[in-house]
């Protein structure tokens, strides 16, 4: 984790691995250590909703590459979705009263985004990808290092890297947003967006 201070506000981020169970345990350990006035998340607002819906957990079907994506992560460990980062983050936070922030891009800006920044030559090399997924060599160092090289290869195309881009530019300025307030925060973002999250929140504000 690193600290970042903004105002009065104290911002603890920490990368998280989607969809490795160990994972949860190190949110709940970090939760219940920090015992923030907020948690953060690099979710959206709509799948944080879905969290609380638990009778929809086992309806989720994925996509050909995160069943490649899962096969790669297992070799740290046993693997769910949702995410068990963002799943025990969010039920120790009911359980003890924290307030949640999603900080990701809702659907409709999300959808926005996607079109001005993803065209044709993106999707096609992104079917491209797909088609050869299996056979991908990663990083196996490590969870984390593993996550960054898959990350690497699927937004390899400009298009997905500058979507991406904006999700990691939209999340610092929504911790950014805090700064004004004093509190403790723990900010739980994805690995392989981290790094960009606390690029931009180095970044000096300009005047508008």
């Amino acid at each position: 984790m690193q600290r970042i201070e903004l105002g009065g506000c104290k911002i603890e981020l920490m990368p998280v691995v989607k969809g490795l169970v160990s994972e949860g345990d190190r949110v709940r350990k970090a939760i219940e250590e920090m015992s923030p006035d907020l948690v953060c998340i690099s979710i959206s607002k709509e799948e944080l909703e879905g969290l609380a819906r638990k009778e929809d957990y086992a309806k989720y079907e994925m996509s050909f590459l995160e069943q490649v994506y899962q096969v790669h992560l297992e070799t740290f460990g046993e693997v769910k979705l949702p995410p068990p980062c963002f799943v025990d983050a969010y039920d120790l936070c009911m359980a003890k009263g924290i307030k949640m922030l999603p900080i990701d891009m809702n659907e409709e800006l999300y959808s926005e985004v996607y079109c001005l920044k993803v065209g044709g030559l993106d999707l096609l090399r992104e079917s491209y990808f797909s088609n050869r997924a299996h056979k991908l060599r990663l990083d196996h160092s490590s969870p984390e290092g593993m996550v960054r090289s898959w990350d690497r290869r699927v937004n390899r195309a400009k298009g997905f890297r500058e979507l991406n881009q904006e999700r990691e530019k939209h999340m610092a300025e929504c911790l950014r947003r805090l700064g004004g307030k004093k509190a403790t925060v723990l900010a739980l973002v994805e690995c392989e967006r981290a790094d960009g999250v606390r690029a931009w929140l180095k970044r000096p504000v300009t005047a508008p």
